[in-house]
């Protein structure tokens, strides 16, 4: 399985290098292409509602085909259980990303990941995340349109989370974690 699960991430970055340079580049011309920290363009998704932002590195998420995404969640965020119709590859980018298996949050369950560590979800598995300690970013990648299918609806506990809550709660696409 290890393996198996290896050698999907080596395709998904291989690929997504060659389409990423064939996007970029003049036809027959190579080049290197790069962004640094400060280029990454960040937006906040309609479908985000809680103080998250994206930045689409590589393709288009919502539209198929090789991509490669960040997402930056706020600390003290938390994101619902849910599942992906695809397996979701994961790389912690900045500060510490808590993820938890099963159809409900519960935070007892969370385990952190600090920044460098590499998470392969698979597809169907029920998850959550939070950010507890402060921002965190990470980064996704996949091939194919994203999709999340939350299992629970966010709770009204307070005036704070009425601000931040989606009035289509059930399916958005796309999404992270």
């Amino acid at each position: 399985m290890k393996r198996i699960l290896s050698a999907a991430g080596a395709a998904v970055t291989i690929v997504a290098a060659v389409a990423w340079a064939t996007i970029f580049t003049e036809p027959g011309k190579k080049e290197i292409v790069g962004l640094t920290a400060d280029q990454v363009r960040w937006f906040t998704p309609p479908y985000y509602t809680d103080g998250r932002q994206r930045a689409q590195l590589f393709g288009d998420s919502s539209a198929g085909g090789p991509w490669i995404d960040r997402a930056k969640i706020p600390g003290g965020a938390r994101v619902l259980a849910h599942t992906h119709p695809q397996d979701e590859l994961v790389t912690v980018i900045e500060g510490t990303w808590y993820l938890g298996e099963g159809a409900k949050f519960d935070s007892a369950k969370l385990k952190g990941y600090p920044a460098g560590s590499f998470i392969v979800i698979p597809a169907g598995i029920p998850h959550f995340v939070a950010a507890k300690e402060g921002t965190v970013v990470v980064q996704l990648s996949g091939i194919g349109k994203f999709q999340t299918n939350y299992l629970e609806k966010q709770t009204l506990n307070s005036s704070r989370e009425r601000s931040r809550s989606s009035s289509k709660p059930s399916r958005i696409i796309p999404s992270s974690p």
